[in-house]
């Protein structure tokens, strides 16, 4: 005896369907596309991207990279880039956070240059 199929009614509106078929297209993006050697290349990706998001998180460069992108001044420069020239950029080297910025700046570039010939 072959059991009843029991019906659910579902009251949907057009964006539930839309939401519907864009799922059901990534799934069969993923069923057709995914082998194991994407799976192996992604899982590599993944294993760089946390080996250095928890060498910025132990070194404190998150927090200050966080903090300077909340800066209020940082929005006022991005809606209304200033013009710098060469004596703009020789005048704004009096201002002591720029100096220290531009010492963190300094030290990443020699640290990633000592990188790169190891």
């Amino acid at each position: 005896m072959e059991k009843e199929k029991e019906t659910i009614a579902i009251d949907l509106e057009p964006a539930d369907y839309d939401a519907l078929v864009e799922v059901l297209t990534v799934v069969r993006f993923l069923r057709d596309y995914m082998n194991d050697q994407m799976l192996h290349d992604i899982s590599e990706i993944m294993c760089v991207l946390f080996k250095l998001t928890d060498t910025m998180a132990g070194s404190g460069l998150i927090d200050i990279m966080n903090r300077g992108l909340q800066d209020p001044e940082l929005d006022k420069a991005l809606l209304n880039p200033p013009e710098l020239g060469t004596w703009g950029l020789i005048g704004a080297m009096k201002d002591e956070e720029v100096r220290k910025g531009m010492g963190i700046m300094m030290a990443l570039l020699k640290a990633i240059g000592k990188a790169s010939t190891a």
